[in-house]
């Protein structure tokens, strides 16, 4: 009996020592299968932008296809009249005042949609998000804080749907005189979702807040980027998609009045009339709408053009508390104002949308509130050159066919398109007085709004295009989505565009940290004949 109660107890161990190892083997097995899995957060996320698979397909070609020539880095065909820049450790793009630069070859990118929730490809003021999947130093500062697919959004500085506690982003410390914001800004952007900070994260932040001072002087250059958003400009440059060959000259000395003066006469705001082939043989000088949009500051029911204001979806502009000094203003892309009124104003003019918006149906662009009872500024890349032929029948993303349904049913909104050659000759501006090469795409939203509102107002207030004491990585004011390159630049000239913008800005300094905010005057109060 006792011999039979023993192999028992045995028969037992045996089995749950075999469950045991069972267990333990295929727990080993799905941890595996999970640490081999792609990121689900930042960068499953960050991978699935078109503007991350762009730059991984320039980078996958240049790799397989290019020669050592392709793959140098900025290759100007003059020679320097004035000793440029000193060499960084990744991207050191030449310098010179001769009248031609020569940038890489084409790269074609497929036509992919960004998500509603971020879109970022060309965000409210413009940049793409690249490239930060290849970088795991910046993967959790550059993360979308999303669950199952949904994003955090925010009302009026509060968020929506919140799943653990979450320290304020950008918070402002002490402000700081003297300009050193080091001390002055506290962050959660570059914490881990454990809490843990990386020594690698906080240098790149430190370098983001480095650049904005550097912003505020008016001393910048692509030396000072981190070396993921060099190696993004870098290979930007070496794509051209656009097929740029700058032929102007080099004027970065230009007094505040002269860049004026040469904004002035460059940048006369010029929409699709329906005059030129192709689309006047589709009837669209019947479509477009009758009054130019440079006048349309010229109708009293349009309200006062006097003094108006841009505001961009920066996500310093959060907890700012400058809604109340807002009032004709213009707005961008999905950027909206209900819930957000206390420090982005509730009033909205006019709204510039990239052709995403009119593109990709997720955006709702007949349905949505956001673009109804406001004047529409729309635009798209078209190449270099400006040949409207090849840009209709192959924009960036098919705004023409959306275009068209809109104005039938709705022709007493005003709804304009941007002519290519306009957003061209602003980047020629930004290009002339820039000694660097600069990333040969247009320019961003913001900047073309600005330049937009200067034509039509006597005075224009832009907040949180050069960030203020506020800066923050997170991209958007009412989305959960972390880039450095929104603020900097990668696919757009963000960097050059902004540091042109302070050369011109007559607001004091004070405004620039304290508040973000531009002052700049319409060009209808700079006179260029003294």
């Amino acid at each position: 009996m006792k011999s039979c109660t023993r192999q028992w107890r045995r028969l037992v161990l045996a089995g749950m020592l075999a469950w045991g190892l069972l267990f333990l083997f295929l727990l080993s097995y799905f941890l595996d299968t999970r640490v081999n899995e792609p990121l689900t957060s930042a960068g499953s996320l960050l991978s699935q932008l078109p503007d991350t698979r762009r730059l991984a397909s320039i980078q996958a070609s240049q790799v397989q296809h290019s020669s050592p020539d392709l793959a140098a880095t900025l290759t100007a065909t003059y020679t320097r009249d004035e000793p440029g820049l000193p060499a960084t450790q990744e991207f050191s793009p030449e310098t010179s005042r001769a009248p031609f630069a020569v940038y890489g070859g084409p790269e074609e990118a497929p036509q992919d949609y960004l998500t509603p929730q971020s879109l970022a490809a060309w965000s409210s003021f413009g940049t793409e998000n690249i490239g930060s999947q290849s970088d795991p130093g910046v993967q959790s500062r550059e993360r979308t804080s999303q669950d199952h697919g949904s994003v955090t959004r925010y009302r009026g500085g509060e968020e929506v749907e919140e799943e653990e506690e979450e320290e304020e982003e950008g918070e402002v410390g002490q402000e700081n005189e003297d300009g050193d914001m080091a001390n002055g800004i506290r962050t959660t952007a570059g914490r881990k979702p454990g809490g843990d900070s990386s020594d690698l994260e906080n240098y790149y932040f430190s370098k983001s807040i480095s650049v904005v001072q550097r912003l505020w002087q008016g001393r910048v250059s692509a030396g000072m980027l981190s070396p993921r958003l060099q190696r993004a400009m870098k290979d930007y440059v070496t794509a051209n998609k656009h097929h740029v060959s700058y032929r102007g000259r080099r004027s970065p000395g230009q007094t505040a009045k002269e860049l004026l003066c040469e904004l002035q006469a460059q940048a006369r705001l010029q929409t699709v009339d329906g005059t030129e082939p192709p689309f006047s043989s589709l009837g669209w000088a019947r479509l477009v709408p009758a009054l130019p949009l440079d006048q349309l500051h010229q109708q009293p029911a349009r309200g006062s053009f006097n003094s108006c204001a841009v505001v961009t979806s920066a996500g310093a502009i959060l907890r700012s508390g400058l809604g109340k000094e807002i009032g004709e203003v213009l707005r961008f892309n999905a950027a909206p104002t209900e819930g957000y009124e206390r420090d982005v104003g509730n009033k909205t003019t006019i709204r510039i949308i990239n052709s995403q918006i009119l593109a990709n149906p997720n955006h709702r662009f007949n349905s949505s509130s956001l673009y109804k009872d406001v004047v529409l500024v729309a635009w798209d890349p078209a190449p270099y050159t400006v040949d409207l032929h090849q840009w209709f029948a192959s924009p960036d993303y098919n705004l023409f066919g959306p275009y068209v349904e809109h104005r039938r049913p709705h022709p007493e909104q005003p709804f304009y398109i941007l002519h290519p050659s306009y957003v061209w000759r602003l980047w020629n501006v930004i290009q002339g007085n820039t000694q660097e090469n600069i990333q040969p795409n247009p320019p961003s939203s913001g900047f073309i709004g600005i330049l937009l509102m200067m034509t039509l107002c006597e005075q224009v207030h832009v907040y949180e295009y050069i960030p203020s004491v506020r800066q923050s990585d997170l991209c958007h004011y009412h989305e959960r989505y972390y880039d450095a390159a929104c603020t900097l630049g990668a696919y757009h000239p963000l960097l050059y565009e902004k540091s042109l913008i302070q050369r011109i800005n007559t607001g004091p300094e004070s405004d620039l940290r304290k508040k973000g905010r531009v002052t700049l005057p319409g060009f209808s109060a700079v006179n260029c004949d003294i």
